[in-house]
């Protein structure tokens, strides 16, 4: 009988000594919780945590990648997000690609339930009106850069009204 509770405590010791222990590298950002209160994991390595009680969250710290306008898997034409009108009442079919970094995951796990569903629909909105300013020349050929930036600003001052914690690094007009 001793041997048998000595055997469930050594496992159970075991355990909880490899519950306080969690590691992080240089490609994810994470933050622990405990009793509620919040804090950020500064640098990568091995960190200790209270077992059972403090719970830590990881997300990716490089950059990812959203297709609008078309599937990348494919590279098939999504219509309904890529077909859009310009200045001149021409049709133009423009796919973008919006790189971005989640760089505060308090905000990105805690400010909204889909932080990537609200930059998708503010890069689709931010897309539209933008290329709604150009003729369908410009769009084409010689505006691509400014339209890239015209875009990456307007995303960026809508994102910044919600706290999503994300960050947004390039936006590029595919072909």
């Amino acid at each position: 009988k001793k041997v048998f509770y000595l055997v469930g405590a050594t496992v159970f010791g075991v355990f909880t000594f490899i519950g306080c222990i969690y590691t992080t590298n240089e490609q994810q950002t994470a933050f622990t919780i405990t009793f509620g209160a919040t804090s950020t994991v500064e640098q990568p390595g091995i960190h200790f945590k209270l077992p059972y009680i403090t719970k830590v969250h990881k997300y990716p710290a490089t950059t990812q990648g959203m297709a609008i306008g078309y599937n990348p898997e494919n590279n098939e034409s999504e219509v309904e997000d890529s077909l859009m009108i310009t200045s001149d009442f021409n049709f133009v079919n423009a796919d973008f690609y919006i790189e971005y970094r989640i760089t505060d995951p308090i905000a990105y796990n805690f400010g909204s339930n889909d932080p990537e569903g609200i930059l998708k629909n503010i890069s689709q909105a931010a897309i539209r009106n933008t290329i709604g300013l150009y003729d369908v020349d410009s769009v084409l050929t010689t505006g691509k850069g400014e339209i890239e930036s015209v875009v990456k600003s307007e995303i960026i001052a809508q994102m910044e009204q919600h706290s999503t914690g994300i960050t947004i690094v390039n936006v590029s007009i595919q072909d």
